[in-house]
């Protein structure tokens, strides 16, 4: 007795693994973070439409799918997760209430208070700014900036960062943004003077340095514990050291050879006249980092005593670090100033992994939202991380996601082909041919595509 068998689900099933494998890896994390609760208590909701956590989820795994803003609303991956339009998540991001740094305060002090376990003497909170390039001069807040590695002006964002850092992982803590005289697009947005949004507007305008202290006193009010905050030569200066001082962070800092002057043995000598009537003089081989080297104490009119690293990288060519702990060794400061390399490693992996400078709106509100979701990306990501038990940069965890996002539109794709193609074949047999042979086809086909290497789809 002939069967009426239907088409095998297999392939189907195999899409809906894949499918959770991507997906359910960024939402487990956002439920076991409780982003939800957090959105409520950044005031980041919405009295109608699409839930808020939606978007955000929508958002956050754009980079894995290797897809822009635009495939929100007219690719098919997220048409069967909700079908907004375009105008749902401008609105979103456009929003001028929504606490964002809020948010990102909340998420990373619970993200820690979860994953990190190391010592005090092991964290630090590093600083650091960096260029986002636009093209629009009509981007509210847009202006020129110097760029460091083409020497030239570019039109853009200039974004304060800071971050915790515990030996092993950067947690993104606060960011903020500086607009500056050179050619400004200073026509703000009407909107209310009580939101949140006309806040970091008025941010723009103040020196990167007052930024800089508001800030790292917003992460002691939050309950971030760190040793030392690490910067480069441009914060460096006394008022800066000694308002951090205050607050209750020690500092570690690159000096710039400018005119100010540091009090030796009661003597005011700037940084050139300290290296050439004493440092030089007292040079000595330092092993572990296999450079010469010297330390002096010294004193600052507000900062009071810290001591200055020397490094002499040829007879001519010298550094010089800042510590405030006078009594550290000098491989101690260098030890603890070359971690301020993984804020640049962070830099590096938003923009080219997570998206960070690639949105194009108008609006500040916009510019603000978009780089606040890109650190709580890179939040999700070191968070799966470390439920794995894994440390280093995400760059492999980023590619294993998008991998896995890759085999699964190659047999949606592929699957889809094939059942068209059958489809149409099956027309062709006769009427006194067994459908048991045709299906029986059918299922040798979904199991060798099924059985195959995924790494052969993958190359592809």
């Amino acid at each position: 007795m002939k069967k009426d068998i239907a088409f095998s689900l297999s392939i189907q099933r195999e899409i809906e693994k894949h499918r959770l494998n991507v997906e359910s890896e960024v939402n487990k994390s956002m439920n076991e973070l409780g982003i939800r609760t957090l959105l409520h208590q950044s005031g980041i909701q919405k009295e109608k439409g699409f839930p808020t956590v939606t978007l955000l989820f929508a958002l956050i795994v754009l980079p894995v799918i290797k897809q822009s803003l635009t495939a929100l609303w007219s690719g098919k991956f997220f048409e069967n997760m909700l079908q907004a339009h375009k105008d749902t998540y401008y609105r979103f991001l456009n929003h001028p209430c929504f606490n964002w740094r809020k948010l990102l305060a909340l998420l990373v002090c619970r993200e820690i208070a979860r994953t990190d376990r190391t010592p005090f003497n092991e964290k630090t909170i590093i600083a650091d700014d960096t260029l986002l390039g636009k093209t629009g001069e009509k981007m509210e807040l847009v202006s020129y900036h110097h760029d460091h590695t083409t020497n030239r002006s570019k039109l853009g964002y200039q974004m304060l960062q800071i971050g915790l850092h515990n030996g092993t992982r950067f947690y993104p803590l606060d960011l903020g943004f500086h607009t500056s005289k050179n050619r400004p697009n200073d026509k703000l947005r009407e909107m209310d003077k009580r939101t949140n949004g006309w806040k970091r507007r008025k941010e723009c305008f103040e020196k990167k340095t007052d930024l800089l202290v508001q800030m790292i006193r917003r992460c002691w009010q939050n309950g971030i514990s760190a040793r030392f905050v690490l910067f480069d030569s441009w914060f460096a200066c006394d008022k800066v050291i000694s308002q951090i001082l205050d607050i209750g962070y020690g500092v570690i800092c690159r000096l710039k050879a400018n005119k100010t002057h540091y009090h030796y043995q009661g003597k005011p000598m700037t940084l050139p006249q300290l290296w050439h009537t004493v440092a030089r003089h007292e040079i000595r081989w330092i092993s572990s980092w296999q450079i010469k080297a010297a330390i002096l104490k010294v004193e600052l009119p507000l900062a009071g005593e810290v001591s200055i690293v020397f490094v002499r990288w040829s007879k001519k060519n010298w550094h010089a670090f800042l510590c405030t702990e006078a009594g550290m060794e000098i491989h101690e400061v260098l030890d603890y100033y070359s971690r301020r390399w993984a804020i640049e490693c962070y830099f590096r992996d938003c923009k080219q992994l997570l998206g960070l400078g690639k949105g194009q709106s108008e609006t500040f509100d916009a510019v603000v939202a978009w780089a606040s979701i890109v650190a709580i990306r890179y939040l999700i990501l070191i968070y799966i991380l470390a439920k794995r038990q894994l440390a280093g940069p995400i760059g492999p965890l980023f590619q294993e996601l998008a991998r896995e996002h890759l085999q699964l539109a190659l047999i949606q794709s592929l699957w889809t082909r094939i059942r068209q193609i059958l489809m149409l074949s099956s027309q062709l047999f006769s009427t006194n041919s067994d459908p048991d042979e045709f299906f029986y086809l059918l299922d040798v086909l979904e199991n060798s595509l099924i059985n195959s290497p995924m790494e052969g789809c993958a190359k592809l």
